[in-house]
């Protein structure tokens, strides 16, 4: 790479598995490239690149564990890893910007409640999906974020009843997890399709076996039935719970009622001292300004179209690339696949700048592809999920096998990857080659 007079701006909007994947990789293929770099030290200063990660956090959150942090404060409390612990991520060359992200330009970033704009020449969108409570951290910082945790696990400890509305996997993991941890509780599990995790990529027996493993734990189930009716006798309810930390956030008071009464459309009344909402997650189209320069939008139903270099798949636009849940790569929105993205489009990036003049970098692809059509076989492609139901019970579907449920068990890791979550960020240390 040639000296500029200019550092190429490399933004990356979004932190989490995606974004710091990619910042990770910026960090090793632009910065820790002397030969003498070994990952005990910071790299060296590159005048080069100036690159900015923007998140609305100040720290990572490992969002696989958030239903079993809901059960068990110790491990719910190492959710959260705040970027301060990470050193690399305060070299000279990097800045971390917290702020919300109100609409991303074919050149810049913009903010809210600021007049400041983030301007690039490459940029990776990784801001995922907006989730509710409890799996969407509403927190921005880790000290709210323990507020809002001790407040959820004060709801369902005091609670005799709770309710999880919504079958998909957040909400069967939310129900096994409650009921494992607290067996005397009644655990009700509401889903409006006959069995739990919908979906063509998931085979009938697989989502047997979820339903089968959720009634041994004394989960009671109702399947097929959908609300069409939410009432709460005491809203106020979940402000006179005490909690170490402070008021509740608004976004968890909408995801999460207390002394509710839920009408079925059957007419059926079910009553929870807590009812948790986990219906789904929502894109965030409205924050794209994209204008494509085809009949077809940039922004798909399924995420920003990318195509297999995770470039924005539209000719206008192949200085930006989207990796995780906001790209439309897989159907399956995955840490795994995140991760495995925003390394790509960060590789891709550092290909792009660091080609001779008059000569086309070979960009790399995703091995893994995860699809929800036909593969041309004539039968379907089915996806692989890992399904942990409490500490006890697990559920795998590997393509259209799955996994026995006494095996299951042991394939799975008894931290739900906390660990190789942590070891990724280089927690007071720094990013090595070939790790």
């Amino acid at each position: 790479m040639h000296l500029t007079n200019a550092p190429i701006r490399i933004a990356v909007a979004g932190g989490n598995y995606s974004g710091l994947s990619a910042m990770r990789e910026l960090y090793l293929q632009l910065l820790a490239t002397g030969p003498d770099y070994d990952g005990t030290k910071q790299a060296p200063l590159n005048p080069n690149v100036k690159i900015t990660l923007i998140d609305r956090r100040d720290g990572f959150v490992h969002y696989l564990g958030m239903t079993r942090g809901l059960c068990q404060s110790d491990y719910g409390n190492k959710l959260w890893v705040p970027y301060s612990s990470m050193p690399w991520l305060l070299h000279p060359s990097i800045s971390v910007k917290k702020g919300i992200v109100s609409r991303i330009a074919s050149r810049h970033i913009e903010l809210v409640d600021t007049s400041d704009r983030v301007e690039f020449d490459y940029l990776v969108v990784a801001l995922g999906l907006s989730r509710t409570a409890p799996i969407g951290v509403a927190a921005s910082t880790r000290d709210e974020y323990l507020r809002d945790m001790d407040r959820q696990r004060a709801l369902i400890g005091n609670a005799q009843s709770v309710v999880v509305v919504g079958g998909g996997a957040v909400g069967t993991e939310l129900a096994a997890d409650i009921k494992s941890e607290f067996p005397k509780k009644e655990v009700t599990l509401i889903h409006s399709h006959s069995l739990p995790i919908p979906g063509p990529l998931f085979t009938s027996e697989f989502r047997h076996s979820v339903a089968s493993v959720l009634q041994a734990l004394g989960v009671k189930t109702i399947f097929g039935e959908r609300v069409v009716d939410e009432s709460s006798a005491n809203s106020n309810e979940i402000d006179a719970i005490p909690v170490k930390h402070g008021d509740i956030l608004p976004e968890l008071v909408d995801s999460v009622k207390c002394n509710a009464t839920l009408t079925m459309s059957s007419g059926l009344k079910v009553y929870g001292d807590v009812v948790f909402n986990c219906l789904g997650a929502k894109t965030k189209a409205s924050l794209i300004d994209l204008p494509s320069s085809s009949d077809e939008p940039v922004f798909s139903p399924n995420g920003i179209r990318v195509n297999e270099s995770m470039q924005v798949d539209d000719p206008s636009y192949s200085h930006i690339f989207a990796a995780g849940d906001i790209s439309n790569k897989d159907v399956l929105k995955f840490a795994g696949p995140a991760t495995s993205g925003g390394r790509i489009a960060a590789s891709n990036i550092a290909r792009l700048i660091s080609v001779p003049s008059g000569e086309t970098p070979v960009l790399g692809a995703p091995k893994r592809k995860i699809r929800g059509d036909k593969n041309g076989t004539g039968k379907p492609e089915y996806g692989s999920i890992k399904l942990v139901l409490g500490e006890r019970h697990a559920v795998i579907q590997k393509g259209a096998e799955i996994v026995p449920t006494e095996t299951a068990i042991h394939m799975m890791s008894p931290d739900i990857k906390l660990g190789k979550a942590t070891r990724t960020l280089y927690i007071g240390t720094f990013p090595t080659h070939g790790k």
